[in-house]
């Protein structure tokens, strides 16, 4: 039993030459079956001589043979006795019919010339010679002798053919496995070198990134991401950090950003602007765009190159600080010593070398004076916050939010739409103002499903400018609405739906409210959020124009 299981797992699972070896006998087997219905059909008389009865069952027997002998237990040669035995089989079945069933040792003659060596093709073609030789003797004629010669110089030929392409299939076969060696220990050298090169860049406090003409982002490293708050799962999102002019002053327009210029394809060096980043802090950035060379694998691409200058921009502002509060001390002291030289001079009984001196005095403070006034002159600097408030067209700041996200939206598949008044005139800080309407229209994409939607209204109202932000997303409970606006508060299903810090709304209100505002949120789960915003027209908040509230 032990060994009929063994013979039955081993033909369940045969390895690659017992396969080879069934495939090879199979196909001779399968012509045989096949001449066998071809002779019952047109010539069943010959099923009545001995030697094609018994070469046909002789191959039959071979054959089952073959499928039931454990090779994989057997010396490789050993399978050399199929072949043969197929030969001497082939024999039976050809003697004495004028029929050419001889065509059939081209098998054997293949198989053995295919897998082993040229000394064994000549010994099958010997005993396949001697096999004709027999039967020519029965019948002894120069056509016999002719038959035979043409039958083994077309079953040499076939088989040194067979034997030189399976020789050139080995060569070929071990010169691939050759060159697959070389090229995976290439590709594992350029792997290498393509991690060591991701951990230097990301190792760097320089941020980096790769951008197509398409403006697609192709690469970037940790620092870059980090500066312009990318999403880690999807760098292609809009950037959470916001690019201004200036301190304070309005977000760059976004076909004048630095990406979007690279985009198109423009060079600079040195492009600065003011960056608040996804933490609430300020960043100067320096952005320079480089082309990169185009290579056989990859198109033509930009090269930004982000340098952080906070630092520098800080002690720069503050080393011009000094040198204007230094100039401006200069200038009291020198005007007092100049005044009193001129009195001086006016003295009649000075001695000339006493006048000397004090015209000296006077020439040498004078031009202090004019230094320390050119001191003050180039120390001004343009890197003044925004500390009033401005008559704002409410319309444009929510133009531009909303334009900012349709990517966002786009990508998320959700519908974006906006009505706005003719104008919406107000009083406020715009820069706070834009943070406002960022917050709430982020927040309404972000937690609306796809093929959700997302609508701002924004209307006059006597004294007051209305914004209105809607969503048809995943709503807020009853129970959580009360806390929706407590710092670092956020829903079990806000947290399964997108990462969030829980301050967006509360520092939402803070800005409302220092404008002399109201902020009101209705919300039902499972189907929306309306967040109403009101900003008085005329009203002036004093102390919120000194207000630093970080988002």
């Amino acid at each position: 039993m032990a060994t009929g299981g063994q013979t039955m797992a081993q033909i369940a699972a045969p390895g690659p030459r017992t396969r080879s070896i069934w495939l090879t006998q199979l196909v001779l087997a399968a012509s045989v079956v096949m001449l066998c219905v071809l002779v019952l059909a047109l010539r069943p008389e010959l099923f009545a001589q001995w030697n094609f009865a018994v070469g046909m069952f002789a191959l039959i027997i071979v054959t089952v043979a073959t499928l039931a002998i454990p090779w994989s237990k057997l010396p490789r040669n050993a399978v050399l006795a199929i072949p043969f035995l197929d030969t001497i089989a082939i024999g039976l079945v050809a003697s004495g019919t004028d029929l050419r069933f001889g065509f059939l040792w081209a098998f054997p003659v293949m198989w053995i010339a295919m897998h082993f060596g040229v000394a064994w093709l000549a010994a099958d073609l010997s005993l396949i010679g001697t096999i004709l030789l027999l039967n020519t003797t029965r019948a002894p004629t120069t056509d016999a002798a002719l038959r035979v010669f043409i039958v083994l110089l077309a079953l040499t030929f076939i088989g040194i053919t067979a034997h030189l392409a399976m020789r050139q299939t080995r060569s070929l076969r071990r010169l691939l496995g050759r060159q697959a060696g070389r090229l995976k220990v290439a590709l594992d050298r350029a792997s290498d070198q393509e991690r060591r090169t991701t951990e230097i860049l990301n190792g760097v406090d320089t941020g980096v990134a790769r951008v197509s003409p398409t403006g697609e982002i192709l690469a970037v490293n940790d620092a870059y991401a980090r500066l312009y708050g990318l999403d880690p799962l999807d760098r292609s999102l809009p950037a959470r950090s916001v690019e201004y002019t200036e301190l304070r002053g309005m977000p760059v327009p976004p076909s004048a950003r630095p990406f979007a210029r690279a985009a198109r394809g423009e060079l600079f060096t040195d492009a600065r602007v003011w960056l608040f980043t996804q933490a609430g802090e300020w960043r100067v950035l320096s952005v320079t765009a480089k082309p990169l060379a185009v290579t056989a694998e990859d198109d033509a691409s930009i090269l930004l190159v982000v340098h952080d200058v906070t630092a520098i921009t800080h002690a720069q502002r503050e080393r011009e600080r000094l040198a204007a509060m230094a100039s401006h001390e200069l200038k009291h002291p020198l005007t007092v010593m100049i005044g009193n030289a001129e009195l001086a001079l006016e003295t009649e009984d000075l001695t000339p070398r006493m006048r000397q001196r004090l015209e000296a005095i006077v020439g040498a403070s004078e031009r202090m004076l004019e230094m320390a006034n050119s001191m003050l002159h180039t120390s001004r600097t343009a890197f003044s916050g925004r500390e009033s408030f401005d008559d704002l067209d409410l319309r444009q700041i929510v133009a531009d939010s909303v334009d900012s996200f349709r990517a966002t939206a786009k990508a998320h598949d959700v519908e974006l739409s906006m009505r706005l008044d003719e104008r919406l005139p107000v009083i406020a800080d715009g820069f706070r103002v834009r943070q406002v309407i960022d917050n709430l229209v982020s927040n309404a994409i972000k937690y609306t499903g796809r093929e959700g939607r997302v609508r701002i209204v924004g209307t006059t109202e006597n004294d007051t400018v209305s914004l209105t932000v809607s969503d048809n997303g995943i709503g807020i409970s009853a129970t959580d609405l009360p806390n929706i606006l407590t710092p670092y508060f956020r829903t079990k299903q806000a947290k399964e739906t997108a990462a969030g810090t829980g301050l967006g709304l509360g520092i939402t209100r803070e800005i409302v409210a220092a404008h002399g505002g109201t902020l009101e949120i209705d919300s039902k789960e499972g189907v929306g959020t309306t967040v109403s915003v009101r900003f008085p027209r005329r009203a002036r908040a004093a102390a919120a124009t000194r207000t630093e509230t970080h988002v």
